[in-house]
């Protein structure tokens, strides 16, 4: 179709009789439309006729109709014979190639919105060759074009793919079989019930009846002739059902060409009602990955909907991605491939030996690391099958070298330590423990090393013990202090590591048995936590004297003004900065933490009380701020919570409130007053911020309104105490 020959075809119009036509079976506006003032269901007049073997579609909008303009907003032109279609923007001036459905879309016009009277749609239904709708007509000749336009786009490419695919062989005569036997490891024992119990079931791993004693419904079990892990089902109640799915691996030599290719199945098992004998084992295949001669993967494919037009096998990125540590690519391989490729594209990797030691493996994150690590072969080949798995596993990067001649070269042992590592079946962590007996010199004994490895330490884990101690004095230790506490060994490891690095802190002698292999580590370690502490406020109480200069002196007044004691509760005022750190240490608040506290003090704002229990009058209960005239700003226990004897601690106080009023003078009276303003201001500047609380029972809610609801005023001033649980806080 030429684009010059096309514009010189007749033209055509739209006639009285058209619009006529059109508006007769034009449907009545909807509410939406009215409401717009839009003129009609039809945007739209549609005329055809062929000429000189051409469909020739001319598109009239109606606003050009009613305003005279007698030329087609868009001109669609089609060839039959060439399979091709091409518009005429009028408006734009310029040919489109976009389907009729696209252009339209862009003036906001629906195919439904177009009318085209019976004759023409009798010329458009007779050259496509359809019965449809004239519109449908058009917008299904399109869609078709299209479609053959992007299959021959892509043939290129799905023909390379193609060319891939045919190298690929057929599968094996005894595929299924295998796969029903060996791939999927579900198996059953199915047994009719007899009263007394059925003494002879069918094993779907055997394929034959087997002798059984009294057997339960899905009971574990194993079959007395193969061996096989089987499942107990009964006949009567079994309906139908199948296995989950199991991946298995199918390992094929190329055809015409060299390589292999690894080809990924799931397959699954169904048992009918009633007829075990007769399983059905569907197997789909999921992925192919090409491998050359030399075992490096070449390309990838994959089963999948390709551009939402077919399935088939779609090449994509490379498949490393499936190197994950995660054991859900695992499965078996079938074996029968292997003798064969072993000798040739497979001899150097050990694969063939991996696959039949640990039956359900992941052969294609096995090639991608034995790339890596070349020396998986000779480890396979040990067969050190433990020590394989925490290498596809990524444990063992830093305790094998990548390259070696030797097991004893890349391992870093002897041949002593080799071979005790091949009889115990050791991985990575087996070999750590042998390789520290070789870098050290010391004897370490099968029984200590199996020991370390059940309770998953490294040597690493036992670093800051191992120059003073053997690996046999540690474990007796570590088992001794277990059984002591009564917590498990690695709690007890880890307190142990905790002790000596206060203790090196402390400046105690580490290296001396007294101190690192302690008779009591629990005692210890707790004297050492309120050792650190007491260090931790020795630097915090210099802190403060060296920016409170004659603290000392604010808190004369306060013991003969406001310590108070009645029934089982007292009042006593901190003597020292020291007090104060330790209640905040005890209670662990942040009364202590900051300098708020502190500054309120000095300039007399409000004082820090402690509210204790007669009986216990050195343990601390609660920390009191208190201003000058004896309203309680806060009362907060441990962890900033409020008691359940809350109560009879806000009686006490209400007391206490009461007594002290006849101790105050007219300056603590005028300390107040500024107080009160500063404890309001500070009030509504938090609620300005709208500073939340963001943990405990009220998390969320106004910090403001909180410590407003704790504020304790006078008796004879205050409303009711409310509980709450703020913090200590500015």
């Amino acid at each position: 179709m030429r684009k010059k020959r096309l514009m010189e075809l007749k033209p055509l119009k739209v006639m009285n009789r058209h619009i006529a036509d059109a508006k007769k079976t034009e449907i009545s506006l909807s509410t939406l439309e009215k409401q717009r003032g839009e003129p009609g269901k039809y945007r739209m007049y549609c005329r055809a006729a062929v000429e000189k073997g051409i469909l020739k579609v001319y598109l009239f909008a109606v606003t050009d109709i009613e305003e005279n303009i007698n030329f087609p907003r868009y001109r669609l032109f089609i060839s039959r014979k060439e399979r091709r279609f091409i518009t005429y923007d009028e408006k734009l001036k310029k040919w489109r190639k976009a389907l009729l459905e696209s252009i339209l879309w862009d003036v906001r016009t629906n195919l439904g919105n177009i009318y085209v009277n019976g004759c023409d749609t009798k010329i458009i239904q007779k050259y496509l060759k359809t019965m449809q709708p004239a519109i449908r007509a058009l917008e299904e000749f399109q869609a078709n074009i299209r479609k053959e336009q992007r299959i021959r786009h892509d043939k290129k490419l799905t023909d390379s793919w193609d060319q891939v695919m045919k190298t690929v062989s057929g599968l094996p005569k005894n595929w299924i079989g295998w796969v029903s036997k060996y791939g999927i490891t579900e198996h059953y024992i199915f047994y009719k019930y007899q009263k007394n119990g059925a003494t002879e079931g069918y094993c779907t791993y055997c394929k034959k009846h087997v002798p059984i004693r009294s057997p339960k419904y899905n009971q574990k079990g194993q079959c007395n002739v193969c061996g096989q892990p089987i499942t107990f089902r009964s006949v009567g109640k079994s309906g139908r059902f199948c296995t989950k799915w199991y991946r298995v691996y199918l390992i094929q030599r190329r055809r015409k060409t060299s390589g292999f290719v690894l080809r990924i199945f799931y397959a699954r098992t169904w048992y009918k009602k009633g007829g075990y004998t007769d399983c059905e084992t569907t197997c789909h295949e999921e992925q192919r990955r090409i491998f050359s001669a030399n075992g490096k993967e070449i390309s990838n494919f994959v089963y999948d909907l390709f551009k939402q037009r077919e399935m088939r096998w779609i090449s994509c990125r490379s498949s490393w991605y499936y190197t994950c540590c995660d054991s859900q690519y695992k499965g078996m391989v079938y074996p029968y491939t292997l003798s064969d490729l072993s000798r040739h594209e497979l001899k150097e990797t050990g694969l063939r030996e991996y696959a039949l030691g640990q039956k359900k493996i992941d052969p294609g994150k096995y090639l991608y690391l034995w790339k890596t690590y070349p020396v998986l072969e000779q480890i396979v080949k040990a067969g050190l099958f433990q020590l394989v798995d925490d290498v596809l596993d990524h444990r063992a990067a830093d305790a094998i070298k990548r390259k070696g001649r030797k097991p004893t070269e890349f391992l870093s042992v002897d041949k002593k330590e080799f071979r005790r590592l091949r009889d115990m079946n050791g991985g990575v962590k087996e070999l750590k423990w042998l390789q520290l007996e070789k870098s050290t010199g010391k004897t370490i004994g099968d029984e200590e090393i199996c020991w370390m490895v059940k309770e998953g330490f490294e040597p690493n884990d036992l670093k800051f013990v191992l120059d003073q101690m053997s690996i046999c004095q540690i474990r007796h230790y570590l088992v001794k202090q277990s059984e002591k506490s009564g917590d498990d060994i690695s709690h007890v490891l880890q307190v142990w590591n905790d002790y000596l690095s206060m203790a090196k802190r402390l400046g105690m002698d580490i290296h001396d048995s007294i101190i690192y292999r302690t008779r009591d580590l629990q005692l210890r370690h707790k004297e050492a936590v309120l050792k650190i502490e007491e260090m931790k406020r020795g630097i915090r109480r210099r802190e403060l004297e060296e920016k409170y200069v004659g603290f000392q002196k604010h808190l004369i007044d306060l013991k003969e003004k406001y310590e108070f004691s009645d029934g089982e509760y007292q009042v006593i005022a901190p003597k020292s900065i020291d007090d104060i750190l330790y209640e905040g240490d005890t209670l662990h608040h942040c009364v202590n933490k900051t300098d708020t506290y502190f500054d309120r003090i000095v300039s007399k704002e409000s004082y820090i009380l402690f509210l204790r229990e007669k009986e216990n009058p050195k343990v601390p209960f609660y920390t009191l701020e208190v201003e000058p005239d004896g309203t309680i700003r806060q009362k907060r226990a441990e962890f900033n919570r409020q008691n359940k004897d809350i109560d009879k601690v806000t009686s006490f106080l209400t007391l206490w409130q009461k007594e002290i009023q006849k101790r105050l003078t007219k300056k603590d009276r005028k300390s107040t007053e500024e107080s009160r303003k500063l404890r309001q201001q500070n009030y509504q500047e938090i609620r300005d911020k709208h500073v939340v609380v963001h943990g405990g029972t009220f998390a969320g809610e106004l910090l403001a309104d909180l410590l407003e609801k704790d504020l304790m005023d006078l008796p004879v001033e205050s409303a009711e105490n409310e509980e709450s649980p703020t913090e200590i806080a500015a």
